[in-house]
């Protein structure tokens, strides 16, 4: 949370010209605010639901840019479906995504002591991020488009050794 998932997939997907992606906004689209699925039905509906539309994402035959939220890594079933994909895992300091979260507003999972909680589910989730990821990339003090610039660079690189069709997600 607050990696800059969103913003950098945004601004990646308009220089590649490619569609955009967000999980968040897919699953919103389909099943209303995250918060209200989340308090009506609990994190265990919520990780299904969202591991279905990340499915229907990944799945489209056309190329694009595709924001994951931070929980997505959890279904062994959404790991799996990035094999083959060009995975970025966006790092970033704790002080700095807990400022761009706004302290946590909005997101369920950071009730109550933001801080520990986001250190908590790093701890949680960061070999899961690993493991999927191609390349991990900073994007503590980095514009959005100085990153999209090193991610396109990161992939063409890759490209240029072997080449991979599918989906970009920051």
């Amino acid at each position: 949370m607050g990696s800059g998932k969103s913003t950098v997939g945004t601004v990646l997907a308009r220089a590649l010209g490619l569609d955009r992606l967000d999980a968040d906004e897919l699953f919103e689209s389909a099943h209303g605010p995250i918060p209200d699925y989340f308090a009506r039905h609990g994190e265990p509906a919520f990780r299904q639901a969202e591991e279905d539309v990340i499915g229907q994402a990944i799945s489209r035959a056309e190329p694009c840019v595709l924001s994951l939220g931070g929980g997505a890594v959890l279904s062994a079933l959404t790991r799996s479906r990035l094999a083959g994909s060009h995975v970025v895992y966006l790092t970033v300091d704790e002080a700095v995504a807990l400022r761009r979260v706004g302290g946590g507003e909005g997101r369920p999972v950071l009730a109550g002591d933001p801080g520990r909680t986001w250190r908590r589910i790093l701890s949680e989730r960061e070999a899961l991020y690993r493991e999927v990821s191609d390349w991990t990339v900073d994007t503590t003090d980095r514009s959005a488009d100085e990153l999209a610039q090193t991610i396109i660079r990161l992939v063409r690189e890759a490209e240029t050794v072997s080449p991979t069709p599918g989906a970009v997600h920051p």
